[in-house]
């Protein structure tokens, strides 16, 4: 994924961010999204963004296991 993709994808994250009320399972989802998005941005150096992908998929987990 170029550069500017995942800064295309990152805004795209942000206007797309569900609302608090929104259903777990679309809250969950759209941290997935996330998570990939910031993965594809570790893999070209990006400090921290390993860890925040982490954090993003043990956060929808946390969502999905509440909800179940």
């Amino acid at each position: 994924m170029a550069a500017l993709n995942v800064l295309a994808d990152l805004g795209a994250l942000h206007l797309t961010r569900p609302a608090a009320d929104a259903p777990v399972a679309s809250i969950a989802a759209w941290y997935e999204r996330k998570a990939a998005v910031l993965e594809h941005l570790a893999a070209t150096g990006a400090a921290g963004a390993a860890e925040q992908a982490d954090q993003a998929h043990r956060h929808a987990a946390q969502l999905l296991a509440v909800a179940a």
